[in-house]
């Protein structure tokens, strides 16, 4: 599937900060480095000599600002998901059962050969879960039952959307929809497009648009064969209120589809599922149920993971709006379209896993089932929280044999240099105060007064000066809070499962934590928790646990498909009732993840203390 395998190296070089060698990216895709070779080639001659991989004796980059202003393409259409499409024309088109015979013959395939075409296509409506299903019958045939509006969904989602590039765009749609429509027709309705967005001041980013283009044709193509839209999940007034309705009102009128309430809401709820970059006035949303649900489910999102996401009027409107503009699409089961899920999913690990805990807690509350693109959008919501958010305070002790002067020298510098350490106590002694009163404790004396002393992670020793060395130290405490001693104290096994559930149970078996197995299954079901770079986090939902947190870390000796990803490095995490722990955790985690190179020598570890060296080098400790 070149398609496919072209997609797939993408997405792991989208995942890279620096260059990767071309071994290891064959690993990552599951290629032949010539083929790699091959389709780096392929990718840059669609650039018109302008490299989109870049590529030196280091191995290949990705230009990633190309890739967010261009298009990926390869010249030809794939063929399997040429046939597939034509398939599935042909059966939606149909009114009955379909011989297999008759199939091949209009297509010109063989009937062995469209048969497996025919298992292949069943797969992946099945993976599409959006309301259409497969029906066969020996001596009958075959046939596809649905909606009209799951037809035109299935339909679009057989496209492969990166072989139309920017520069041939017309040519190749009319290559790939030459059953449907002709190129007089492709761009007058280009054309067309192009101007109800530009009157709606309504501008979309490549892929988005190309989606658009392609849900319209499809959209003329039925209607002018007099399917229509019959019937919907819902109807809302509160639809309205969007742009997006009457930039679909637009639509169905340049396009003269006929203006059934339908047809229209139906465009409505397919924008609201585009990342469409259009002005939307203050919206009233008059569904005082699902509103309400949204913001409870907020508030026990600020409960459990203290940022205000319902305190905070702002924060709340954006997060309320972005959700309640969305139910309707995801009712439908439109597919929420995402181009830049799996760059989302890799950067954003904390926001992402906020993200599932509220759309799990809104499915129960509202019978839901949230596609992992729909996720990945609301991280970044979340991310902006996290990001205006400033480090909390860090409630520190300072113990001191020095004199007055040097101590208050001390305190002045250390706070100078992080504003958010605040000395709150000054003692001579250790054992006259309670630790756990501090987030943070330096201490100038060079002995301790007992050996349990030298365990405890937030007491760092400090010069009297506090030197660069001191300045790091601290820096290093402040980016890793509460997460150094969990690499140092993590289970480490060599494993051989299949999947990715089997890998958790028998991680959780070794380590004495089965009864665990089903809050972290619930955590799968909502979002597959691979991170890229042939590593996964798994993890339950990270609500206020009851254990002490911990680590569990597995090196699978064969790759394991775990969502969309291979994987063999697992880091298995019960959290912390401390929110800040699993913050930094999941910080320190995607620091490490982030450099293949890294996992690569994590990956080849023998033993925990072999794992731990490797780790802390990487950190700097």
């Amino acid at each position: 599937m070149m398609n496919k395998n072209i997609n797939k190296m993408l997405d792991v070089l989208l995942q890279q900060k620096d260059f990767i060698t071309n071994k290891q990216l064959s690993e990552l895709v599951g290629v032949t480095e010539r083929s790699i070779r091959s389709y780096v080639a392929k990718v840059n001659e669609s650039f018109n000599g302008e490299k989109l991989i870049v590529s030196n004796e280091k191995g290949y980059k990705i230009d990633k600002g190309k890739y967010d202003s261009k298009n990926i393409s390869s010249n030809e259409s794939d063929s399997d998901d040429e046939i597939l499409f034509r398939i599935a024309l042909l059966l939606i088109n149909s009114v009955g059962y379909t011989q297999i015979d008759v199939i091949a013959d209009q297509l010109s395939y063989s009937s062995e050969s469209i048969r497996s075409k025919i298992q292949k296509l069943f797969l992946k409506i099945k993976q599409f879960d959006i309301g259409v299903s497969f029906e066969s019958k020996i001596f009958t045939g075959v046939r596809l039952v649905g909606n009209e509006e799951s037809k035109r969904l299935i339909l679009e989602e057989l496209v492969p959307l990166k072989i139309f590039s920017k520069e041939k765009l017309i040519y190749q749609l009319d290559n790939f929809f030459k059953d449907m429509t002709d190129i007089k027709e492709i761009t007058q309705s280009v054309k067309m497009i192009d101007n109800t967005l530009t009157a709606h001041n309504c501008t979309v980013e490549y892929w988005t648009y190309v989606k658009l283009i392609i849900h319209i044709i499809i959209m003329n193509y039925r209607v002018k064969n007099h399917h229509y839209v019959t019937e919907l999940t819902n109807y809302e007034d509160v639809v309205y209120e969007f742009s997006e309705y009457r930039l679909a009102s637009s639509f169905i009128d340049d396009f003269q589809i006929g203006r059934t309430k339908e047809e229209l809401l139906s465009l409505t709820y397919y924008l609201l599922a585009l990342p469409l970059d259009i002005t939307n006035p203050e919206i009233i949303l008059n569904d005082e149920t699902t509103i309400s649900a949204i913001k409870e489910t907020l508030f026990k999102a600020e409960k459990y993971f203290n940022i205000p996401v319902y305190s905070n009027e702002n924060y709340q409107n954006q997060i309320v709006n972005h959700i309640a503009r969305l139910l309707n699409p995801i009712k439908e089961k439109i597919p929420i379209f995402n181009p830049y899920f799996t760059e989302l999913k890799h950067e954003y690990l904390f926001a992402y896993s906020i993200s599932s805990f509220i759309y799990d807690d809104l499915k129960k509350r509202l019978s839901l089932s949230i596609p992992e693109s729909e996720i990945a959008y609301l991280s970044i919501h979340i991310q902006l929280v996290l990001n205006e958010e400033k480090d909390g305070i860090l409630k520190t002790l300072l113990i001191v044999n020095n004199k007055q002067i040097e101590t208050k020298l001390i305190k002045n510098k250390v706070e100078m240099f992080f504003q958010n350490i605040h000395i709150t106590q000054i003692v001579h002694d250790f054992e006259t105060v309670d630790f756990n009163n501090f987030d943070l404790i330096l201490t100038t004396i060079g002995e301790y007064p007992s050996p349990r002393y030298y365990r405890i992670d937030k007491l760092i020793h400090i010069s009297r000066n506090f030197n660069s060395m001191d300045i790091q130290s601290v820096q290093r405490f402040i980016s890793t809070i509460g997460t150094s001693n969990l690499i140092d104290n993590a289970e480490y096994f060599h494993i051989n499962e299949t999947s990715s559930i089997d890998a958790i149970e028998k991680l959780l078996e070794l380590s004495g934590y089965s009864n665990l197995i089903d809050n972290f299954k619930d955590r799968e079901k909502m979002s597959s928790t691979d991170v890229g770079n042939f590593t996964a986090l798994p993890h339950p939902f990270l609500t206020k646990f009851s254990y002490n947190p911990k680590v569990i870390i597995g090196i699978s000796d064969s790759d394991i498909i775990w969502g969309n990803q291979k994987v063999r490095l697992i880091i298995a995490y019960i959290p912390s009732e401390q929110l800040e722990v699993n913050k930094g955790f999941f910080r320190d985690v995607y620091v490490h993840t982030n450099n293949l190179e890294t996992v690569l020598k994590l990956l080849k570890t023998k033993n925990k203390q072999n794992f731990i060296y490797v780790w802390n080098k990487e950190r700097g400790y």
